[in-house]
């Protein structure tokens, strides 16, 4: 199956279907189909979201095709519902949908299928019934890099579909293997990368970049391959694409993709690690194991520090041996909670960090 490469441009809405023809997608949507469309609206920062036009355009085109109904449907990260609320009012997803004659849901208020003992899943997991039971799951994710995953693009957009505790416990457990088996689990038909306006450096503050492209495939994993290749990860490059083409779920290896449409070349993107380290060239961080909430955590609270450096070590992961006077960061390392200035939490308060890295050593 292809992947297409498409220039937005001034049209969106034809810009996407070309998209699709290219991709080999016309035919998916079939007459009076229930049509979800999953964004990475994450009710964290509106800029690190996929943009609101693409998602109406992908909802117009389902419509244009016969879908009986279109939902765009997100569970949002485990943040407070008044905080939600905040950020879809910001974003307009609710009147904006309804305004092309879709309906927005926010999957944590509906109902989840419960799926139990499933290898490198929690004991109990629950995905999006809504996800799981329609015809079509149009995946939309923004594409952006990730401190744990390099890319965080359609495979990973998945994880939108889980309950608010399940988010957590991925984390925990091991973020890359659960994803993937969430992927067998939920499977998503179409998929459209929005890299109109994509973002390096971090994957909610980052800098966005203006590539002005629409990345499409019905296979997810090829798609994010492709993507993942012109920001300078090519085949091989990201363990989590491997892992879900190991696993059957697709072609991550770039060489073997039929590439269709525009050829940009590869722009390389600064990655997370990368933006920390040259940010934060005087900070020491001890990591040995720490999961990629943490390490989110962990840079919440270096960039809202403005340059502050009570501490000159920060410990985090549970394998991680703080030295003396380091600030030790989340339940992972609570044992040293007694003798060091610490952040409990799983994860840490990332504005705790910030606090505590303004405030004055005891």
């Amino acid at each position: 199956m292809p992947v297409s490469i498409t220039k937005a441009g001034d049209d969106l809405d034809a810009a996407f279907a070309l998209a699709m023809t290219r991709a080999d997608c016309d035919g998916v949507v079939q007459k009076d189909d229930r049509v979800v469309i999953k964004p990475n609206w994450n009710a964290c920062a509106i800029e690190g979201s996929t943009s609101l036009p693409v998602v109406l355009a992908a909802c117009r085109w389902a419509l244009d095709r016969g879908a009986g109904e279109v939902i765009v449907g997100e569970g949002p990260v485990p943040v407070a519902r008044e905080k939600q609320e905040e950020y879809f009012q910001a974003l307009d997803a609710r009147d904006a949908v309804a305004a092309v004659g879709a309906r927005f849901v926010n999957f944590d208020e509906h109902e989840h299928t419960i799926f139990r003992d499933h290898e490198h899943l929690p004991a109990e997991v629950g995905v999006a019934k809504l996800a799981l039971e329609c015809d079509v799951l149009i995946n939309v994710p923004l594409l952006k890099v990730h401190s744990c995953c390099l890319t965080t693009l359609c495979v990973k957009n998945l994880k939108g579909c889980l309950r608010p505790q399940d988010k957590m416990a991925f984390h925990r457990i091991g973020l890359l293997p659960a994803v993937v088996a969430l992927n067998q689990l939920v499977e998503s038909q179409i998929n459209v990368i929005d890299a109109i306006d994509a973002m390096e450096g971090e994957h909610n503050r980052g800098d966005l970049v203006h590539l002005d492209l629409l990345i499409a495939g019905r296979d997810r994993v090829a798609t994010d391959a492709v993507t993942s290749a012109l920001i300078g990860l090519p085949t091989g490059k990201v363990p989590l694409l491997k892992m879900a083409g190991d696993a059957g779920l697709g072609e991550y290896r770039v060489e073997k993709i039929k590439i269709v449409g525009e050829r940009p070349a590869p722009r390389r993107f600064e990655l997370p690690q990368e933006r920390m380290q040259r940010r934060f060239p005087e900070m020491g961080v001890i990591e040995d194991g720490a999961c990629s909430a943490c390490m989110a955590a962990l840079g919440d609270g270096l960039y809202s520090s403005e340059g502050a450096r009570a501490f000159d070590k920060i410990a985090l992961g549970p394998k991680a041996v703080p030295p003396e006077g380091a600030l030790v960061l989340g339940n992972c390392l609570k044992s040293y909670f007694p003798t060091h200035a610490h952040v409990a939490g799983c994860p840490p308060d990332g504005a705790e960090i910030a606090r505590l890295l303004k405030s004055e050593k005891k």
